[in-house]
């Protein structure tokens, strides 16, 4: 087993961070989402400049390395009074399977309690199965499904997941 690491993201990794999301997107999504709608959404989200944005606006990007190498990474940041969002959480899927997603969300629980919030949401697609068994054994649950529209005729068709926290 690889030494697991979840650390704060350094700016200077925020561009292999981009091309990990380009990496991880294209073998976990065909099939989920077209390819076409893939590369837009990776143009959108995962810039330098809305990354080192996010950063300074209080949205917590992480790092997750097994032997020092990048394979994942997520984003969490304060959304609504008491609530904290995660917004990104990705592995490599030959790391999948290992407990390193439940570790990845048990941090991103640490942090959200000890920021005081009682309870976490996501929004993850309605047919990226995987993810929401993996997310229903972490103690989450289906709230809502909402579809949102991101331009350019793309839809992102998603449940909202919750988990209250012990603040």
């Amino acid at each position: 087993m690889p030494q697991i690491s979840i650390t704060p993201l350094e700016p200077s990794s925020i561009d292999e961070l981009i091309a990990l999301a380009r990496r991880i997107w294209h073998a976990h999504y065909p099939g989920i989402i077209t390819v076409e709608q893939i590369d837009y959404m990776l143009e959108r989200g995962y810039t330098r400049q809305l990354i080192e944005d996010e950063l300074k606006a209080g949205v917590h990007w992480l790092n997750i390395s097994a032997d020092g190498a990048m394979i994942g990474f997520a984003a969490l940041g304060p959304y609504g009074d008491s609530t904290i969002k995660l917004h990104k959480l990705y592995l490599l899927p030959e790391y999948h399977g290992q407990g390193i997603g439940a570790r990845a969300l048990a941090e991103v629980e640490g942090m959200a309690c000890a920021s005081g919030a009682a309870r976490l949401v996501l929004n993850v697609n309605k047919h990226n199965h995987k993810a929401i068994r993996s997310y229903q054994r972490a103690g989450w649950q289906v709230a809502e499904e909402v579809v949102n529209d991101i331009g350019n005729g793309y839809v992102m068709d998603d449940y909202v997941m919750e988990k209250n926290i012990a603040a």
